[in-house]
């Protein structure tokens, strides 16, 4: 029980909960799954697989990857303390759109998706201000991918 509160202090204390309600935070805490830890350059999910999962970064810094066959990896945008890995257990079929590798030793809190996705639909006053939160952070990845895009292709003219 302990642990549960301290991972909802935690999560209290995230940015990407800044401005929430205390109700709020308890209740995405109640949809923490614990913290975990990745060493230099391990792979936290890869494109394709299944999303599940939540990470609100804690330390650390991690990549967000797109691979292509020609070209190999290419960073799009790199999160680190206080940003949100993972979106794509939002929406069906709840599928990583890219890789996600550890640059730095990383720590950050895991929230479980599937709960999430519940607490939203059952709970409008939960589901809208999160939403918006998650529209936010889905709008900054396609800049970053935009501008990873131009730059690939002005490179090779």
């Amino acid at each position: 029980m302990s642990e549960d509160l301290d991972i909802t202090a935690e999560l209290g204390r995230h940015s990407f909960m800044k401005g929430v309600s205390e109700e709020v935070v308890t209740r995405i805490g109640a949809c923490a799954d614990g913290v975990a830890s990745w060493g230099e350059d391990e792979m936290i999910f890869r494109s394709g697989g299944e999303a599940t999962k939540c990470y609100l970064i804690q330390s650390g810094e991690v990549a967000i990857e797109v691979y292509s066959p020609g070209t190999g990896s290419r960073i799009v945008q790199t999160v680190s303390r206080g940003e949100v890995l993972g979106w794509s257990w939002l929406f069906e079929p709840y599928v990583w759109s890219f890789d996600a590798r550890v640059l730095t030793p990383a720590t950050a809190i895991v929230l479980d998706g599937e709960a999430i996705r519940h607490c939203m639909n059952d709970e409008p006053n939960l589901g809208y201000p999160m939403m918006v939160r998650f529209a936010r952070l889905i709008v900054g990845r396609l800049q970053a991918t935009r501008l990873q895009l131009l730059d690939l292709y002005a490179s090779r003219n």
